[in-house]
């Protein structure tokens, strides 16, 4: 009997450490070549992802198949997957939504939220997010926004200075584009549309901790 208890237990162990490398390989493959607005994206998205991993970890909410839920609040960790750094990252403006990624970094994600889950293992979360740390820190020191806000859980007015430039410069990319497109096309050709504007004058929000 003590044998078999022994089995499983080693055999949870190499579980773990198999999730463990899946996530460090998944992140690490996902920051590798990336700069500026996406670069950000993906910093704010892992940073999410260690908030709500810490709160599942601390039994904050209830996970039923990918939706986790309170008596007042849903979320689908699988469908909404993209807004998780807009929800519990360290910046809360919509273009930060992480449209894009590669399949295993979400799969390794959503594999470490069940397991957290199913263990109630802070000790787990811990070990997860220290690996990861480790993988970030390839990222290049003036595009640190993670590891700024994981100071102090939040950006410094430098840092969030620097957000909204990365923003801002998305936003006059997409005004040029727009200019180019009416100057290509037929006058009579054109459709006016409304534009509406972003009328939030502050889209950081502090996170919920302070590491």
């Amino acid at each position: 009997m003590l044998f078999a208890l022994n089995l499983t237990y080693f055999y949870i162990l190499y579980i773990r450490m198999d999730m463990q490398s899946a996530i460090t390989s998944a992140v690490t493959d996902q920051l590798e070549n990336v700069h500026g607005l996406y670069s950000l994206m993906l910093q704010n998205h892992i940073y999410g992802c260690f908030i709500l991993m810490e709160d599942i970890a601390q039994n904050k909410f209830e996970l039923n198949g990918t939706v986790i839920s309170t008596s007042t609040f849903k979320f689908d960790i699988d469908k909404q997957f993209a807004e998780i750094g807009i929800r519990y990252g360290f910046a809360m403006d919509t273009k930060l939504i992480l449209d894009s990624c590669k399949p295993e970094y979400k799969t390794a994600w959503l594999a470490v939220f069940h397991d957290i889950y199913a263990s109630k293992n802070i000790e787990e979360a811990d070990k997860i997010e220290d690996a990861i740390i480790e993988v970030v820190r390839s990222i290049d020191k003036e595009e640190a926004f993670f590891f700024n806000a994981l100071e102090t859980g939040s950006l410094s007015q430098e840092w969030i200075d620097k957000v909204l430039n990365l923003l801002n410069q998305d936003v006059e990319v997409e005004k040029t584009a727009i200019s180019k497109a009416i100057t290509e096309k037929p006058i009579q050709r054109m459709k006016t549309r409304r534009v509406v504007k972003n009328t939030s004058k502050n889209p950081l929000a502090k996170t919920r901790r302070n590491r």
